[in-house]
């Protein structure tokens, strides 16, 4: 149980945040963890842009603590489009769910145009 003190949600380590993602949230994590960022995934890693199922980017302090969370289906090359500290687990779901569901989005209108050509 995390107790919530007056100055708001207690903030999650790394290995609650990775739980988190890779239990209720199902996503893959990114064989590699590089103590600077890790990347998690919708059913398998694959890095390819044209077919990418990155969902989201967590982001370290020099601490290795997580400091923000990218949503990448949401980020594009010239804004990324962040969650801060301090994450709640269901802040955190909410973006893992509409994230998948925007890449589900994403490739159902790829496939219905290259149906129509």
């Amino acid at each position: 149980m995390r107790l919530v003190g007056t100055w708001g949600p207690m903030r999650m380590n790394a290995i609650e945040l990775h739980a988190l993602l890779t239990g209720p949230a199902g996503l893959v994590p990114e064989p590699a963890d590089n103590g600077i960022a890790r990347t998690y995934f919708y059913q398998r890693v694959d890095w390819h842009p044209g077919r990418s199922t990155r969902v989201l980017r967590v982001l370290y302090d020099a601490q290795g603590k997580p400091a923000r969370i990218q949503r990448c289906v949401s980020s594009d090359n010239n804004n990324a489009v962040l969650l801060t500290t301090p994450f709640e687990k269901r802040q955190v779901l909410e973006a893992a769910a509409q994230e998948v569901a925007c890449l589900l989005a994403r490739r159902t209108s790829r496939a219905e145009g290259l149906a129509a050509m």
